[in-house]
């Protein structure tokens, strides 16, 4: 049976397993609220999945699949559904949607449609009593969402007002849909969420600032090719959703120029704590010598630079890190320590020994110092006695008297005897403690 065949089965599964909570716990709404989005993009995602795989072979009409009967779909829900919550009723609703899932994967538009109409016929939306068939309704629609996203929106919308679904668990349900199968927004389907949006924001049920809104009108934008309007989307998000909202705008680039583009744009928009990831989401997706070139190209600021390069240096950390270490400390652009922090605090918590051989080579100063800032703290957590000794070897002694610090503290977390007696056998030097002091 192939994969996606296997999802629906565990999807339906689900559905059933749902009705027999649901049965002894009818007042967890909240949580049945959200259970209906995640079968939604579930359906969605198996849907997608299917209409990519499941084209019959021209020449080989015996391995079609008979066309859907919604009426006689229909038959078989209210036999089951009549039956009760039981555990019989959740194998039998297994059973039969095991035998059905073929046809809906290769159902018609026109069909599923059909389908949505005679369970809003004979399972109204707003009675909680309807509740198992519709999850399945919720799951067609998502089906049909990307053929006419259009008609799929709008009744959701439905679904929403008559089930009270929060306003932002549509918006993420919406959000969700085009990505359930790997894949870009399309642009119809852009174009249907921008006239959504456009009419749901002047009705007042969705404020200017909405957040998940300014997501969703950056990827509108991203499918568009309108590159800039999206970055100016993504620019108007709080910080962590601008985060994630910009490394899932790279990732659907398509080109090396794009991504350049983006990374000067988006350079210019995230934050150190921002930037960094968004590059090695980039590196990790293209690998090391695309993303090198990548920056080549790019125009940064020497600092944003820097934070790119370090990124660059330091994903999926392995034999060739050492490498890219060099490759890093030939390329810095400033005098910011935050790269060589970064970069060393990676590799140490991948590889705590290949980062600690690798500065022991690096000659005494600032970026000895740089690099020591990420890898203490990260060392003090596999070696303690080690991360106290590392820090005494800080040029800087006011540095060395923090990371010390921060060493013995990480230790005694775990072992406070041992981190004691360390301490006053190796202790900090006076020009250390002078610093603290000053």
């Amino acid at each position: 049976m192939k994969k996606h065949h296997i999802l629906l089965i565990l999807v339906i599964a689900g559905i059933a397993a749902f009705l027999l909570k649901e049965a002894r716990d009818l007042e967890s709404s909240e949580s049945g609220i959200r259970t209906e989005l995640a079968i939604l993009r579930d359906a969605v995602k198996r849907s997608h999945a299917t209409d990519r795989s499941t084209a019959t072979p021209s020449g080989s009409p015996g391995t079609r699949s008979p066309a859907i009967d919604p009426r006689a779909l229909m038959a078989d829900l209210k036999d089951i559904l009549e039956a009760g919550p039981t555990d019989e009723t959740m194998e039998r609703m297994s059973r039969l949607m095991e035998g059905y899932e073929k046809q809906l994967a290769s159902a018609p538009l026109s069909k599923l449609k059909e389908i949505c109409e005679l369970l809003e016929a004979d399972f109204p939306l707003d009675q909680e009593a309807m509740e198992p068939a519709r999850r399945i309704w919720l799951g067609i629609v998502g089906m049909a969402s990307r053929s006419d996203p259009a008609w799929a929106f709008a009744k959701l919308d439905q679904a929403a007002s008559a089930i009270k679904v929060p306003m932002a668990d549509v918006l993420e349900c919406f959000k969700r849909w085009p990505s359930q199968d790997g894949g870009a927004m399309s642009l119809s389907y852009a174009t249907a969420l921008q006239e959504w949006l456009d009419a749901a924001q002047a009705g007042g049920r969705i404020e200017p600032d909405n957040p998940l809104a300014a997501e969703l009108r950056a990827e509108i934008a991203s499918a568009r090719g309108d590159q800039s309007a999206a970055i100016k989307h993504i620019s108007q998000l709080p910080a962590r959703s601008r985060r994630e909202a910009a490394i899932e705008h790279v990732k659907g680039l398509q080109t090396p120029e794009a991504r350049r583009q983006a990374l000067e744009e988006l350079g210019t928009v995230l934050d150190a704590d921002g930037f960094a990831p968004l590059v090695g989401s980039l590196t990790d997706q293209h690998g090391f010598d695309a993303a090198r070139e990548i920056l080549a190209s790019a125009s940064l600021a020497p600092e944003k630079h820097d934070l790119a390069a370090a990124s660059i240096a330091a994903a999926k950390p392995g034999p060739e890190t050492r490498d890219r270490a060099a490759w890093l400390l030939e390329n810095l652009r400033s005098d910011d320590p935050r790269p060589l922090e970064k970069f060393a605090g990676s590799w140490t918590e991948a590889n705590h020994a290949d980062a600690a051989s690798w500065i022991a080579s690096l000659p005494q100063g600032p970026q000895r110092d740089a690099a020591l800032k990420g890898f203490i703290p990260a060392a003090a957590r596999i070696d303690g006695a080690s991360a106290m000794d590392w820090a005494l070897t800080v040029s800087d002694p006011l540095l060395r008297n923090r990371l010390y610090g921060e060493a013995h503290q990480k230790w005694a977390e775990t072992d406070a005897e041992r981190a004691k007696e360390y301490r006053d056998s190796h202790p900090l030097d006076p020009e250390a403690l002078k610093a603290a002091s000053e």
